[in-house]
Order: structure tokens, then sequence, then C-alpha cells
């Protein structure tokens, strides 16, 4: 029941039946028992004031629990948009979504799992999204009860993690609700509409479907006046990192290494079983030490006008386009003004100026 519409049923209480309620039985005198055998006149007096009492209360506590649910969600999207510095660093990929009471929908019993969308942040390989899932126990993560997210129409769904902050959950155990963060690849097939659901095979059960606006990203190319070069001594080769591109809520390392025409085989539309076994047995031996030397080169320190640094995650995934290998950094719950970055520290304890 939304609020307008409590408020059209308290006006329909004619006002004398609301006083009378409210009026005690005899001054000083105790609550009235009613037995429900035998009611006397003055009995079902007392028993309608009890139930035009009992009905105001509960129609107080509809309001209150409306309020605290619509209020919980409007709390996390104010708290995400300072936490992400996002009017700070004038984040324009960022969107914040109508609430539902926003919308005019109807807030679900409170031993129904609802889910409210919140925000959205787009990326370079992925785009974030922040939900409300509530009720929901802090041990359900670890159990069967996983929230997942659909981008394809529901034919596949993607695990959803907790947002953190300060290393914890960001949950409110008053109202039992958690925020989640979405990831929706670039790199698989995906529509603007977004389906989550919760539960695990063919117990999975639907919670909601949001239309998604997402803007493109802006980015920003920073390449190294001289590339930087580093050695993978297993064999006996040598790679360059090339520079850095920089948007709002992470950044991608830019490199290139002799083996890399070869090694990205499905840059071409190949499968590893379309490869030669000799091409195998080659890709085999030279996999893990270049992604081990790049991992270790696509680290680094931002340093930024206003004196602040950030470091970015370690690069754990990557992609091959036109010559270049990319490594993939995203920033744990912040964003950055990329034009405000002066300077960054690379792997070998090297600053590099950035035009």
């Amino acid at each position: 029941m939304r609020r307008e519409e409590i408020s059209r049923a308290l006006s329909m209480l004619d006002q004398k039946y609301i006083l009378e309620a409210l009026e005690p039985a005899e001054p000083g005198g105790e609550a009235p028992k009613v037995n429900y055998m035998k009611i006397t006149k003055h009995g079902a007096r007392n028993l309608r004031r009890t139930l035009l009492i009992a009905a105001v209360i509960s129609l107080f506590f509809a309001v209150t629990a409306f309020a605290i649910g619509y209020g919980i969600n409007l709390q996390r999207q104010q708290e995400l948009r300072e936490q992400l510095q996002i009017d700070e660093n004038q984040v324009e990929e960022y969107t914040e979504y109508p609430l539902p009471e926003e919308t005019g929908e109807e807030v679900s019993s409170e031993d129904e799992m609802t889910v409210a969308l919140l925000s959205s942040i787009g990326g370079v390989e992925y785009d974030t999204i922040y939900i409300n899932v509530s009720p929901y126990e802090k041990d359900w993560i670890y159990g069967e009860m996983p929230v997942g997210a659909s981008f394809d129409g529901g034919e596949s769904f993607a695990t959803c993690t907790p947002a953190m902050k300060n290393g914890e959950m960001i949950y409110d155990e008053t109202t039992k609700t958690i925020t989640f963060e979405c990831h929706r690849f670039h790199s698989s097939p995906y529509t603007d509409e977004m389906i989550v659901a919760y539960g695990q095979g063919d117990s999975k059960r639907e919670l909601g479907r949001f239309r998604l606006s997402i803007s493109q990203v802006e980015t920003r190319l920073c390449l190294f006046e001289k590339p930087v070069e580093f050695s993978v001594d297993e064999l006996g080769k040598t790679g360059r990192l090339l520079g850095v591109e920089l948007y709002s809520s992470g950044m991608t390392w830019l490199l290139e290494n002799e083996d890399s025409e070869r090694l990205y085989y499905y840059a071409k539309g190949l499968s590893f079983e379309d490869l030669s076994r000799e091409d195998q047995e080659w890709i085999r031996s030279v996999e893990a030490p270049w992604a081990n030397a790049i991992s270790a080169v696509t680290q680094g320190t931002l340093h930024m006008a206003d004196g602040s640094d950030m470091e970015p995650r370690s690069a754990e995934s990557g992609d091959y386009q036109d010559g270049i290998v990319k490594r993939y950094s995203s920033f744990a719950m912040s964003t950055i003004d990329p034009d405000d970055v002066v300077s960054i520290t690379l792997f070998d304890g090297s600053t590099v100026e950035l035009d």
C-alpha cells in the first residue's frame, strides 16, 4: 500500500470514532478485559476501540515499513555517489535510476525478496550496475542463494558480488538489505535489459527486470614518449610497455611483444582446436611465462594534480587488438577524473609524465 492510499484510508475514518478510540474507558481506569463469550454493550464499545487502535497502529507501521524500504535505497544511492566521488570527479558515465516509490511501484511484503536498481557506471571492459536486495541474510552469499544478473534475455546469468566499503560488505542490518555490484562484459552479447534472479538451477527465481541507460565511456590515451622494455627471462625475450588509456572507473595498459600475433590466435577467429599440434604445444610453452611477465609490469601508481595517488587493481584480464596487447585494471569502488592524472610510477620504480 502506498502512502497516498494509506492517507485516503485514514481520511475515510469518522473522526468521532478515532477520538472515541483514543479516549480512555474511564479516567484513571485500566484497559477493559474482553470476554469473547459474552460481550456487553459496554464491552462492544471497548472492543471497537481496541480494534480501531490496532488498525491505526497497523497503518502506521505500514507507512513506516514503506519509508524504511524507500529510505535505505535512497540512502544507498547517496552513499555510492559519495564513495565513488561522482560529483567531485564529474563522472558523466554514472547514472542513477528512479527508486520504486518514484516509479509508483508497490513495495513487496516483508517476507518477499525484492530488488531495487540503484545506479550504473560505464567502463571499457565492463559496465558496473549497483542494486539493493532485501531481505537478504549475509550467509546466503556463501550458500545456495546467489544473486545473478542476465543481459541476454535470461540465457545466461553472471553472479553479482557484494559491494564493499572499507573491506566490509555494504549491508544494513535493520532492513537486511545488501548492495550488489553486477558486471555487464562487453565481450559477450548483451542488451540494455537487465534481469535479476536468485537461487540456482531449477530453483532460480526472477526478482525483477530493468532497462539500463549507460553512457559511452570517454577515454584519455597516454602513449609514453619512450616505450618501457621488460624481459621474460624464461623465454629469453622482451616486451614493451607502450602507455595507458585512462577512464573514470579504470585504466588499460597497452603492450606489445614479439609473440603476440601467434599467441593470441583467437583474434583471427580461430579456436585452440583449429591449431596444429605444433602450434598448440608452442602456445602451452610460452603462455604462462608471458602472462606472468605482463602481470608483473602492469602495476603502478597514478599521481593526481592535487597530490593524491591512486593504485588500480592488478590487471587480471586482457585482450588483443590490432597488434596491441591490452590489460584491464579497475579502481576498487572509486573513480578518477582522467584529466587530473599528471604522471604514473611504473613497475621498475620509474615515473613517467603523462601528456
